[in-house]
């Protein structure tokens, strides 16, 4: 039976106050945001004037944090990237990877997520992988290779960020702080 290799990082919940406004300015823009029956996704908008730009160093931490739980933190040097899906009945998001060459590792933070558990992983086959717990605060990061989708929302609303980090440096040696 196939069974993705992910790690659960946590569970990190934002103010609800935080994420009804950003919610609320994604909806403000959905013209801009809303591409072929997708969410609505701060992906294409520039970091400047995107509503989730507030959990900016927050998710610095975050990164910060999964790159010491894979112990390449000081053996590496990374840069990252996140943005803000938020879904209505009938939005889905397509199987898709976020491998790109230097992509490396993904991930998804629950922030408000729907008792559907419509985040799913894909086999070979494409045979769903659902993820156990899917619940407010979460987050699960996988190498971005791994094809995932998110089904079509039957009722409710949804909101996720998902990013990458990509490695644009890994030493050849080992550091010892030991010695």
């Amino acid at each position: 039976m196939f069974k993705p290799f992910y790690q659960y990082h946590g569970n990190v919940k934002f103010p609800d106050a935080e994420v009804e406004q950003v919610i609320k300015e994604m909806i403000s823009q959905k013209d801009e945001l809303l591409k072929h029956e997708q969410a609505i996704s701060s992906y294409h908008l520039h970091e400047d004037i995107r509503p989730d730009k507030i959990w900016q160093p927050r998710y610095s931490t975050i990164i910060d944090d999964i790159t010491k739980s894979l112990s390449i933190e000081r053996t590496s040097k990374y840069k990252w990237e996140y943005w803000s899906q938020l879904y209505f009945p009938k939005n889905k998001h397509y199987a898709h990877h976020h491998w790109s060459g230097p992509s490396t590792i993904s991930f998804v933070h629950f922030i408000e997520p729907n008792d559907e558990n419509s985040f799913r992983f894909l086999d070979n086959d494409g045979n769903d992988y659902v993820l156990p717990e899917q619940s407010k605060g979460d987050i699960v990061f996988f190498p971005s290779y791994i094809w995932h989708r998110v089904k079509p929302l039957k009722s409710g609303r949804r909101m996720v960020v998902a990013g990458n980090i990509e490695i644009t440096f890994l030493s050849y040696r080992y550091i010892d702080l030991s010695l």
